[in-house]
């Protein structure tokens, strides 16, 4: 039994243990995904100079440098050193986001509710209880209740023509004056309906009615609460159209408009491009220029690691537990658990980077040959003679 005076160490302890713990999830962000990284942890000695001074390079504010690929113009090459001093070199693929937003409209309205289900089923829709659901559209049904009725004996047929539902303890009295819509009657029955009192509804009647032009919410007492939600980008006829066929009537245009999600995705498809080849080709270049110094062992070991994905904090590619290997694997990372929608344009220049000549000309060493030999030894000769 532990004492009462050391339950607040154990616990300290507990929390400590528990905060210095590494953290199983990755630091995530979407353009990581699309994306090569190497943090350069064994070379301490770089030279950005030749890449400043470079045309075609931008500089961003926050000190990166950003240039076009070597391997693909198209991919974007990020160059920084971070807060520790170490170079970090990125080959991002183009990214673009897409703002997938809810659109959800709400209204009430007749609806002969086991008729449209029946009718979704027909069309591909998934029906549970009521709901119904396609793709990115999804109809909710909520039945209006009532308190008029509870079985079809609390209502009765009354009025001039027997045009009138109405519950069997209440008299209604009708102008008596013949309809030629009654006819449509013969189609339903007079009986209670969620709790209502009322000409139940079916695809027959209401067809004939509203070839009468006659409204329905005149004649059946009965609502349906209706909730449409569409996901998309944006809202587009053809969904429109589908949500008219399986409901049978129009659709209220009076949409709001709620953000859900935002998805970050690649403008070129990543299967089509080598992250190895694109990091060994800015590797080998910036060497070439003198920014790196870098062998053919380590760009290889490198290469062999690289795939699109390992960027970023917690999956860049450096030098731990003596090889290369993403920093996820490494024995004492220490992985941050976050994740979010951070998102970094990279405005690219015209072309490649075109890296300004520095090198120097020798003073060539001037030589002696043909006639002027000749002549030194004549010279020579006469001072001797001397």
């Amino acid at each position: 039994m532990i004492k009462r005076s050391l339950i607040p160490t154990a616990l300290s302890i507990i929390l400590i243990l528990t905060l210095m713990a590494p953290l199983s999830e990755a630091c995530f962000f979407p353009q990581d995904l699309y994306a090569v990284e190497v943090e350069l942890t064994k070379i301490k000695d770089y030279n950005l100079a030749p890449l400043l001074s470079a045309k075609n390079v931008l500089i961003e504010e926050d000190g990166k440098i950003v240039y076009r690929s070597h391997y693909d113009e198209r991919l974007a090459v990020i160059v920084w050193k971070d807060k520790e001093g170490k170079l970090h070199v990125r080959v991002q693929i183009p990214t673009e986001r897409k703002i997938i937003y809810e659109y959800e409209e709400i209204f009430t309205a007749v609806i002969p509710l086991e008729d449209v289900k029946e009718r979704a089923k027909r069309f591909g829709w998934y029906v549970e209880g009521n709901r119904v659901e396609k793709e990115n559209l999804t109809i909710i049904f909520t039945p209006l209740k009532g308190k008029e009725c509870n079985s079809d004996l609390d209502c009765k047929v009354s009025g001039c023509s027997g045009e009138v539902c109405a519950p069997r303890n209440k008299t209604i009295y009708s102008i008596c004056i013949y309809r030629e819509w009654y006819k449509c009657l013969n189609l339903t029955s007079c009986g209670c309906y969620n709790g209502f009192c009322t000409w139940k509804p079916n695809k027959e009647f209401l067809s004939c009615l509203k070839s009468y032009n006659v409204s329905l919410e005149e004649i059946i007492q009965a609502r349906t609460r209706v909730k449409i939600s569409i996901r998309g980008e944006e809202l587009g006829y053809g969904e429109i159209e589908e949500l008219k066929r399986v409901l049978g009537c129009n659709v209220p245009r009076n949409f709001t408009r709620t953000v859900i999600d935002i998805k970050v995705i690649p403008k070129i498809n990543p299967d089509t491009l080598n992250a190895g080849k694109a990091i060994e080709k800015e590797l080998k270049w910036l060497r070439s220029i003198g920014v790196i110094k870098i062998n053919d062992s380590d760009i290889e070991k490198i290469v062999k690691v690289a795939k699109w994905g390992y960027a970023g904090y917690n999956s860049r590619i450096g030098f731990y537990d003596d090889k290369w290997i993403p920093y996820s694997n490494a024995s004492n990372a220490v992985l941050i658990r976050c994740g979010g929608l951070a998102y970094e344009e990279y405005n690219l220049p015209p072309s490649t980077p075109i890296v300004n000549s520095t090198r120097t000309e020798e003073t060539p060493t001037r030589e002696v040959c043909g006639p002027g030999v000749i002549l030194l030894l004549i010279m020579l000769g006469g001072v001797r003679r001397k």
